[in-house]
């Protein structure tokens, strides 16, 4: 599988193995799994695809917050789950986002910094804009 997504699509793949955390396996998962990531309109779409945003439940005037919804990939969460562990260890801005967040349940903090992560994988399909100015 690895093979075919780098011989397929060597420029996702090269994208994403280059996020800290992201090993040579995972590229080649959220490309099987997710396709083109162009296809997500904004980064909530690619989270909530992945399922690492909180469920929600309305009922009259009541909200309630139940935690990571249950609409997910659970392969692909999962391996979003474990490479955040590994980012935490590589990537200080992750190291410091776990921090600020210590002391509170490991399970929500860690799925904070997937999310995190998530956000990166989608902004890193975005193509980036230069500010040419034409004269």
């Amino acid at each position: 599988m690895r093979a075919h997504y780098r011989k397929t699509n060597k420029k996702d793949y090269i994208l994403l193995k280059n996020i800290l955390g992201i090993g040579g396996y995972l590229p080649s998962v959220i490309l099987a799994k997710c396709g083109d990531l162009r296809r997500f309109n904004n980064e909530g779409q690619f989270s909530s695809f992945v399922g690492l945003v909180p469920g929600i439940y309305n009922s009259g005037g009541s909200e309630k917050c139940l935690g990571i919804t249950p609409r997910n990939h659970l392969q692909l969460r999962s391996y979003l789950v474990e490479a955040a562990w590994v980012a935490i260890r590589k990537d200080v801005e992750m190291q410091n986002s776990y921090q600020k967040n210590q002391g509170k349940n490991v399970k929500s903090v860690i799925i904070k910094v997937a999310h995190k992560m998530a956000r990166r994988i989608y902004r890193s399909s975005k193509p980036k804009h230069t500010n040419k100015s034409i004269v």
